[in-house]
């Protein structure tokens, strides 16, 4: 696995990244009180650790022309100079995103990058350093503000 460096984004969590976490800590507390035993309580605080752990592991780096997505710690990295355009978005779709109100649409230029039509749905902290930082690299990006 290749080492990137670079500006360090962290993924943004906010109220819909908490309620999730609350919303299994609470399904992880009615085992304590069924009575079915300890094995619920177990797999509840596994699903807890999990989800924490794979939030912690979303985050991205701007690495020379490449913009990295940590998604569970693994790195896949993009190339910058493919970026068509950055949008907001909230859209709810799946995405190495932990936000699920302020995210930012990448759509790339060539499809193959993705291998599908839809946009990489981010969502970093510092969203105007991050897009600034993009623009420096590739000036065509095309940024669109809906906020």
């Amino acid at each position: 696995m290749e080492k990137y460096n670079g500006t360090r984004y962290n993924s943004l969590w906010d109220s819909s990244t908490w309620s999730i976490i609350s919303l299994v800590m609470v399904c992880c507390v009615i085992p304590c009180f069924s009575g079915d035993g300890i094995w619920p309580i177990i797999i509840c605080l596994f699903m807890l650790a999990f989800i924490l752990v794979t939030f912690i592991g979303i985050y991205y780096r701007i690495d020379g022309d490449k913009l990295v997505v940590y998604t569970f710690f693994i790195p896949t990295a993009y190339p910058i100079d493919k970026i068509k355009d950055i949008k907001p978005t909230k859209s709810v779709l799946s995405a190495p995103a932990t936000s699920l109100s302020q995210r930012l649409a990448i759509t790339f230029t060539d499809r193959k990058i993705l291998k599908s039509f839809m946009p990489l749905l981010i969502s970093p902290v510092r969203q105007q350093e991050f897009i600034e930082q993009l623009l420096s690299i590739n000036p065509e990006i095309v940024v669109e503000n809906g906020r």
